[in-house]
């Protein structure tokens, strides 16, 4: 059963119409019905209705659909409020590192000045201004388990329970060879697992898997006392969230301005059975 949605765009007072026409080119117009409709079209299941102040798209998603509305979505003055920004970022994962706007919550990696007058105006690629003061708002979709979150296999489970969708997963070397000095242990084999798990959910485009192999600074993986603070210091140089089941990592991680999020090993086994249950 193919997955519906309603996506409502805003028309800002830098809407390229000409544009956003030469765009629907491809679509079938048809004759509008409503009393406040300017324009209608239909296309691949979907439906596009243009008003004064929004452009309505509603119907079904698909591959095709998809990039329609990816696409669509690039054309100048065409915004998304609070409310569309979060259905647009659950059929799109937010790009890494990319710039939030605090006007329509879209999200870009270009901010363009533009000469008005005697004066220059920064615009987002929504076309909404912006100061360029602080806060600016930039979001990371990189996150970087430690081995405890590996050993557990808590990180496909959560992934398989619809958390981190969309989301890059570093795992370098170091990682993988503090793993290694587990030789013949069960947590070796856990970890082996989970990697294969996570090479699944990768096929399946639900994660992206960063084998990080080059850094540009050297780390001692012998030095394996050390292996928190290189973990941390891994997530610093990749701008990763840390995921961790150590209070004292994620501790650390906050006083060095490091997002975290912490999971209680307590909970490993819940979040198992959850997984369990709806997905049998």
């Amino acid at each position: 059963m193919s997955e519906h949605v309603t996506l409502v765009f805003g028309i800002s007072g830098a809407f390229d119409e000409g544009a956003f026409l030469e765009y629907m080119g491809k679509a079938n117009e048809k004759k509008p019905t409503g009393k406040y409709e300017k324009r209608v079209w239909s296309i691949n299941g979907l439906t596009v209705k243009q008003y004064e102040k929004t452009v309505v798209t509603q119907g079904s998603l698909n591959d095709f659909t998809r990039r329609f509305l990816r696409d669509l979505r690039e054309v100048k003055g065409l915004t998304l409020d609070e409310k569309n920004a979060r259905i647009f970022f659950r059929i799109y994962p937010t790009r890494h590192n990319a710039i939030m706007c605090p006007d329509c919550k879209s999200t870009f990696l270009s901010i363009h000045g533009v000469m008005e007058g005697l004066d220059i105006v920064f615009q987002g690629e929504c076309g909404h201004k912006c100061d360029l003061k602080p806060p600016m708002f930039m979001l990371t979709n990189r996150i970087l388990p430690d081995i405890s979150i590996l050993i557990s296999k808590s990180l496909s489970r959560l992934v398989e329970l619809g958390y981190f969708n969309g989301f890059e997963v570093v795992l370098p070397e170091f990682i993988l060879d503090v793993v290694d000095r587990f030789k013949g242990s069960s947590n070796k084999g856990a970890v082996s697992e989970q990697l294969e798990d996570l090479r699944a959910l990768e096929e399946a485009g639900k994660i992206k898997i960063n084998n990080l192999s080059a850094l540009p600074v050297k780390i001692d993986s012998s030095n394996f006392q050390e292996e928190d603070k290189v973990i941390l210091e891994l997530s610093h140089l990749t701008n990763s969230i840390l995921i961790t089941s150590d209070k004292l990592l994620k501790d650390r991680a906050i006083m060095q301005d490091r997002p975290a999020v912490y999971i209680s090993p307590d909970d490993f086994g819940k979040i198992k059975m959850i997984q369990q249950v709806r997905n049998p």
